[in-house]
């Protein structure tokens, strides 16, 4: 049941991936499988986040081409880092387009991202630790029931990226999804709750929000129980994983559950992926709380 490193060796489409992904397991791949020079890698190491609590990560947002995210004081070359995450976003976007092309006919291109800190006694409120294990959820990207695929690439020149793992969404959520509230938020008017209030903000901030479904709104609802959950972040099954320098892997961020306990300058990419494309429904952690409730979460269409 526990997450297996799955590792690649050559970029070649094989059905067995589609499955070992849907299990909760991660594909690995021991050297990066796409170029990226010193130079990009040197312009990524040398920028730091902005100031403030806004932003955890440098964003990249490969449909307005646009970074945010990053101190404009430090950063050597604002136009350089934008032309540096573009590519990496299109080189990873790349290799799953021929590592995984069922997934990617008709997925959302999400943001790709740069994780300049330090993880290891990062100083953040709870809910945006990373060092706690949760299953992802995008405050103002509702997924509808769809999936959360994520390329992650270690650029650091010496650390490797630690993290820990658990059980997949199945088993967490048939132990903890009913304590966590989910027949109460399926009968909410999607109107109502703190995350709904936050969307009015963020409308009227001119940031888009799609209609939230009650998958959406359970699951973040979800990622924040388990971060608060002492007695699941102390006594749930974990593994370990070592990510070295110029490694990339891939997950599935709402079927695995996943904390970061340290590591510096990693890349990522996410996609959205329909569950259409997956190879075994039951995988998805939309049919599985649709399971558990006794009805679907969001439009089934």
């Amino acid at each position: 049941m526990g997450t297996e490193l799955v590792t690649v060796s050559d970029v070649q489409r094989r059905e067995e991936y589609y499955g070992q992904l849907e299990r909760g397991n991660i594909l690995f791949f021991p050297r990066t499988p796409f170029a990226l020079s010193e130079d990009e890698r040197d312009v990524l190491r040398s920028t730091s986040l902005t100031g403030g609590s806004l932003h955890k990560n440098i964003a990249y947002r490969p449909a307005a081409d646009k970074v945010t995210g990053f101190d404009k004081s430090i950063a050597r070359d604002s136009e350089k880092l934008r032309v540096v995450l573009r590519a990496y976003s299109e080189r990873a976007l790349g290799l799953l387009r021929t590592l995984l092309p069922r997934y990617m006919e008709g997925c959302r291109v999400d943001f790709a991202s740069f994780r300049p800190q330090e993880e290891e006694g990062r100083d953040l409120p709870t809910k945006k630790r990373n060092d706690l294990l949760h299953v992802d959820a995008f405050p103002t990207r509702p997924t509808k029931g769809d999936l959360i695929l994520r390329a992650f690439t270690n650029i650091n020149k010496t650390k490797p990226r630690v993290w820990l793992t658990s059980d997949p969404f199945e088993p967490l959520a048939r132990r903890y999804a009913m304590d966590a509230g989910l027949p109460e938020i399926v009968k909410q008017p999607a109107g109502r709750g703190l995350r709904n209030m936050l969307a009015t903000v963020l409308r009227g901030a001119g940031m888009p929000i799609a209609d939230r479904s009650a998958y959406d709104r359970f699951m973040l609802h979800f990622h924040d129980y388990l971060k608060f959950n002492q007695d699941y972040q102390r006594d749930c099954a974990k593994y370990r994983f070592e990510f070295p320098p110029d490694s990339t892997w891939m997950v599935f961020t709402d079927i695995v559950p996943t904390a970061v306990l340290s590591g510096q300058h990693a890349l990522e990419q996410s996609v959205i992926v329909r569950r259409e494309s997956l190879s075994a429904r039951q995988h998805a952690s939309f049919d599985i709380l649709g399971a558990i409730c006794g009805r679907p979460l969001a439009p089934t269409s």
